[in-house]
């Protein structure tokens, strides 16, 4: 009896200390979701800097030519992308001075270069982000219509049952 009793209290141990193993073995399903959401919102995020391929002056120190966090995470997307594919790269100018504006350009180029891009399968310039936008000649066209009263064809609203 007092050998079965032994056996006993030793499989409960063994049993239980098994039993937490497996429990703390177990995945914690809301860290698994929030990684998920995470991930999720990574790539969207990633594929919004790669639709607007812009470097702004907020992306960079104020008054400087280095690039802030936000700058190097912008760029870090971007470069990734500009490895496997070329394409336009916009570093907007805004009100910054020449010689400023030309170190920022050329600190890009330069980290783009380092990273194994070639430069030459892409194009750098002070361009719209996302695309090339309307030009300013057609904006005027239309301002001057809509001052006179004429529809100049393009319409900033949509009115149910008519045609767009």
């Amino acid at each position: 009896m007092k050998l079965s009793l032994s056996m006993m209290m030793l499989s409960f141990c063994v049993l239980t200390v098994g039993c937490q193993e497996s429990a703390e073995e177990r995945p914690d399903n809301r860290l698994i979701n929030s990684q998920l959401v995470n991930s999720y919102n990574d790539i969207a995020i990633q594929n919004a800097i790669i639709a607007q391929h812009t470097l702004f002056p907020y992306h960079f120190v104020q008054d400087g030519a280095e690039l802030n966090e936000l700058g190097q995470r912008d760029l870090a997307v971007l470069t990734g992308h500009f490895m496997k594919n070329g394409g336009d790269l916009n570093v907007r100018r805004h009100d910054t001075p020449a010689d400023l504006y030309e170190a920022r350009v050329n600190l890009v180029r330069d980290r783009l270069q380092k990273a194994g891009i070639d430069t030459g399968r892409m194009r750098m310039s002070d361009g719209m982000p996302g695309g090339s936008g309307m030009a300013s000649e057609r904006i005027l066209v239309i301002l001057e219509d809509t001052a006179k009263g004429v529809s100049s064809g393009t319409s900033a609203t949509y009115t149910p049952g008519t045609k767009q």
